[in-house]
This record gives structure tokens, sequence and C-alpha cells, in this order.
């Protein structure tokens, strides 16, 4: 692999404490021609032809990024397990806006080749320990990144829907990273390197990620307080599926314990959604056990309280 690197990145560095900081960007490209060649190694630079072949303006995403906004690196490549995919390598950061120039990349062919290209000069290049593959990813959290994809319609975003599923948009060389991918990668890279040390035979990742899902609806309802105390008002402190209640159960330790839960899941819903200005009815809201809030985010999508409740007739 042709990459030129200055320090390695433990799967979170950058990531935790880049967010807020710039604009995030990926960028999509293949090992095919060695990112260009000499003086254009990948890493180093971003490029792309100022037009396409059809002398549509395809590629002028690469005017946006400013110097010191983060790109996040999606390589395809035949890798040390003899894997030929692409996988989230690193991340830089921008040294320099675009420049336009004559110059080519010297590994390129010539019905490659175009009359002007976009530059963008990278720094602080970083490399993960453990390259994450796109599959992987769309495996554990696909239904996040197509929920949003649905919801939202990001404009250069790196995924569009393929069926049931998500795929990288087909042609792109620079998507946009929205903040709930980037939530999304961030915890996907830094559970990949988890796995990695711990036990590299186990699958912890989809442990993980719903783990993940379950502490971001934690984190909305620890902000809302008011919304739980109107919750537990309406509702008391009884769960509606199985009718456990912890008073009764652990006496003065239990008094005033349940959970809350959404009809429409957080956890299935973009981050842009989970804001300070986000109203939820009361209706939405439902108060259950820790068991019963636990298998109905055993499914993906999120089981529905008659889908629990039918399970527990049936035993």
């Amino acid at each position: 692999m042709n990459v030129r690197t200055t320090c390695p990145l433990n799967g979170k560095s950058m990531l935790n404490t880049h967010f807020g900081n710039g604009n995030i960007f990926i960028e999509i490209t293949k090992s095919t021609h060695g990112h260009g060649g000499h003086g254009w190694e990948f890493g180093t630079c971003l490029w792309s032809p100022t037009i396409d072949r059809g002398g549509r303006k395809r590629y002028d995403l690469m005017k946006i990024p400013q110097r010191g906004d983060m790109i996040i690196h999606f390589y395809q490549h035949l890798w040390n397990d003899n894997v030929f995919e692409t996988r989230i390598t690193g991340t830089s950061i921008v040294k320099n806006r675009f420049v336009e120039t004559n110059d080519q990349p010297p590994n390129l062919d010539i019905e490659e080749r175009f009359e002007k290209y976009f530059r963008i000069d990278l720094h602080n290049y970083e490399e993960i320990t453990n390259p994450l593959s796109i599959a992987s990813l769309v495996n554990s959290y696909g239904a996040e990144i197509r929920n949003e994809i649905i919801s939202r319609r990001p404009k250069y975003y790196p995924f569009n829907t393929y069926g049931n599923s998500i795929r990288t948009v087909q042609g792109l060389y620079l998507a946009q990273c929205t903040s709930n991918l980037y939530l999304i990668l961030k915890d996907a890279i830094t559970l990949n390197e988890t796995q990695s040390f711990n036990n590299p035979g186990t699958d912890y990742q989809q442990e993980y990620s719903e783990g993940f899902r379950s502490k971001r609806e934690t984190y909305f309802f620890s902000r809302n307080r008011r919304l739980v105390r109107a919750a537990k008002e309406r509702y008391g402190y009884t769960c509606c599926i199985c009718n456990f209640n912890f008073e009764e159960t652990y006496g003065e330790l239990g008094a005033g314990y349940i959970e809350c839960h959404h009809l429409n899941p957080l956890s299935e819903r973009s981050s842009e959604e989970w804001t300070e200005e986000l109203k939820t009815n009361i209706e939405g809201i439902r108060v259950v056990c820790s068991n019963c809030h636990r298998i109905i985010h055993s499914k993906r999508p999120a089981l529905s309280i008659e889908e629990v409740r039918l399970s527990l007739r049936l035993r």
C-alpha cells in the first residue's frame, strides 16, 4: 500500500478531537494507479479533474474544503489478508484550499488524463491500526445510514440506497460527512480496534453497535429530564409490557425507577433530529423495565410494544 504516514491512529485520537473544529469530508479512492504516482501519493493530497469527459462540473465539491478541515479516507486495495475491498484507512487535515493545475499525475494512462486538475494538499495523515471494511460498517450500522439517506437526503453523501441495504456511490471521489455519519464512523472504528486487541476470532461488532445505540438514547433522555418526569407522572412506574414494578420487588431501592422508551426509537433516527428543539409528544413515550427495553432493541428495526407483549403470552 503506497501510503505516506506521520503517526499511527489508534482508532480514536483525531476522530475524537476534531469534531466541531471544521467540516469533514470523505475521500473514496483506490490503489490501482498508486493514487496518481510520485508527488500525488495517497494521504498527501486530494486531486480530481476540474470537469468530467462530458464537460460536467461533477467535481466542484473540491472547491469547498478549507484549511483545517478533516478528510476521512476510504481506500480500495488488495490487503495483506488477500482481500480486495474498500476499507477506512485513516484521517488527514487539509493544509491549503484547492488550486487548479495543469500538472499531470504521472501514473495515469493517456486515456485517463485531463487538461486541468483540482489539487488539495493534505498533512498530518494518521493511519488506523486496523482498517475497518465498508462491508463491516454496513453490516452493523447500515440501518442508521440508510435512515439518514431516506429522511435527510444529504447532498454529496458517500452512500446511497441499494435495495434494502446501502453501498458507496459509484464514481464519487469526494463526499461530505454529516455529523450523524461522523459519530457512526468514530464509534465503528473505535470498536473495530477494541475487537482486534481482545479476541480477533470473536465478532463483538454487533453487540457493541447495539450498545452505541442504547448509549445515544440514554444520553437523549438524560438531557431531557422534564420529558422523563412527565412520562413517569403520566404512566407511573410499572412496565407497560410485563407489569414489573421495581419498588414492589426491591422495596425502597427500586422506588421511582423505570425506563423510558420512544415508540419511534431514537436509535433509528439521524442525529440531526436529536437536538434540544426536538419536540416529543408524551403519547410517543412509554415506560418499560430494563429487561423489556433490552428485548425491544434486540432486533433491527426495534420490536414494538405489542410484539414483546405477544411473546410473553406465548410462553
